[in-house]
């Protein structure tokens, strides 16, 4: 049984994998968010890491070409562009037009993924589970950076949900990393682990008592 599912994202490359991999369970339109997202980092030492990371991922995305053809290999990653029948486009996910058509839509479950932050005010605003993806590149690339360096040879994905307290944890993957992975391959790597864990959890709504508030899912 399929139910409304709105997906709210920006313009991150990766987000079309997520709407093509959940589609198929209710996914009836998808808000994205086309003004501006990116963390600005607040010190010389974060600049500097977020410089290396801007500059370096292109390089690195160009020599991890059969890397990245490889995992995806693992889960099947459709990147053909959202239908243009389905996308809401708003300048804010915090302003009032997009509250506005998720009152009209009064969607089931709302998944985010890679957007910027969203006040607490706005969610709590919302009587649906919400979901989305940590860490986001969208949020900062910073949180991917310490994502695939704090740990030799694995980082987590984590699905979190929506409370009154904020978000709590769900659940959790392992994300095992190879000698060669880097920046560029690490959100393919990401998504691969947590597309199959993002959708068993959407199929098992019915079957389980859920908080009024929303549910995320963090990487």
């Amino acid at each position: 049984m399929t139910r409304p599912i709105v997906l709210m994202i920006s313009d991150h490359h990766t987000s079309t994998f997520v709407y093509h991999a959940i589609r198929d369970l209710g996914v009836t339109h998808v808000i994205q968010e086309d003004g501006p997202t990116e963390h600005r980092p607040q010190s010389l030492k974060q600049w500097i890491t977020h410089l290396y990371i801007r500059w370096a991922t292109p390089f690195m995305k160009w020599t991890s070409q059969a890397r990245i053809r490889e995992v995806r290999e693992r889960y099947p990653l459709q990147d053909s562009p959202i239908p243009p029948h389905h996308l809401i486009h708003v300048s804010s996910l915090n302003d009032d037009k997009t509250l506005m058509w998720l009152e009209r839509l009064a969607p089931k479950l709302l998944v985010i993924h890679e957007t910027g932050p969203i006040e607490s005010s706005r969610l709590n605003q919302l009587s649906c589970p919400i979901i989305t993806v940590r860490p986001s590149m969208a949020e900062g690339q910073l949180q991917a950076y310490w994502a695939i360096q704090s740990v030799p040879s694995f980082c987590e994905a984590t699905l979190e949900q929506w409370t009154t307290q904020g978000w709590r944890v769900l659940d959790r993957a392992v994300i095992y990393k190879g000698g060669s992975d880097n920046f560029a391959t690490y959100p393919y790597l990401q998504l691969t682990t947590v597309l199959p864990m993002l959708r068993r959890h959407i199929e098992t709504l019915d079957l389980v008592q859920l908080d009024r508030r929303q549910i995320k899912v963090q990487a």
